[in-house]
């Protein structure tokens, strides 16, 4: 029963989720409990269960009097704050990834590969696509997550699982459309990294990876930078 509770809840977790990276709801639109409950044909439980794990990552926040509300999008200041603590992170693990040469590199490339196969179904009329989005995004964190899985370090798992909370906010800065969407160039900077590891070139990449880690806040701010102009201009 335990069991079963719990899967109930990361399934209206992942639900509500969804509905928080599609922009469903404003910026602080509030999030009702019990009307959640009702359109997703589940108990008050589960609901508020997820709202307090959704809390965590910063996607909405509770305001007293009020409830849950949706949060506003990171600004270019959390965003480069986030950027540094990864960049920090990450390369505290892949510095420490290559006592196992081979196994790191194989886990790579198939990391790799299958972000590369998400990448191949996701065409310009389908980046709109939630599902296929989402792959994408799970992808490309999971080439990153390759890093800590050879780091052989418990604390820096720990370190990143509490950060990639918070990489679900810098979603909510992409806009849609084909011109704003960077899967192929996170995809070819991924292999910047392999490329160095395969090597067994320790300071390229982390070099690699640290240029990565820029670009991804460059595209991030650019893409504040857009939607503040659309609000302006509307």
């Amino acid at each position: 029963m335990a069991v079963r509770r719990q899967v109930l809840r990361a399934e209206v977790e992942e639900l509500i989720l969804q509905r928080l990276l599609e922009s469903r709801w404003a910026p602080g639109s509030r999030l009702s409990i019990d009307g959640l409950a009702r359109d997703l044909e589940v108990s008050p439980t589960p609901v508020r269960e997820a709202m307090v794990s959704l809390e965590r990552s910063g996607l909405v926040e509770y305001v007293a009097l009020r409830g849950y509300v949706v949060a506003p999008p990171l600004d270019a200041a959390h965003m480069t704050e986030l950027l540094d603590a990864r960049k920090v992170v990450e390369s505290a693990a892949l510095g420490r990834a290559f006592h196992d040469h081979d196994a790191f590199v194989a886990d790579l490339e198939t990391a790799h590969r299958v972000h590369a196969e998400v990448l191949a179904r996701i065409s310009e009329d389908d980046i709109g696509d939630y599902v296929l989005l989402n792959e994408h995004f799970r992808a490309d964190w999971a080439f990153h997550q390759v890093f800590f899985a050879h780091a052989d370090n418990r604390y820096l798992r720990s370190m990143v699982e509490n950060l990639s909370t918070y990489t679900h906010r810098m979603r909510q800065t992409w806009s849609g459309g084909p011109e704003t969407f960077d899967g192929h160039i996170a995809h070819h900077e991924h292999g910047k990294i392999l490329d160095m590891v395969r090597r067994h070139h320790h300071d390229g990449a982390l070099r690699a990876l640290s240029a990565h880690l820029d670009g991804v806040l460059a595209r991030s701010l650019s893409g504040v930078e857009g939607r503040a102009e659309t609000v302006s201009g509307r």
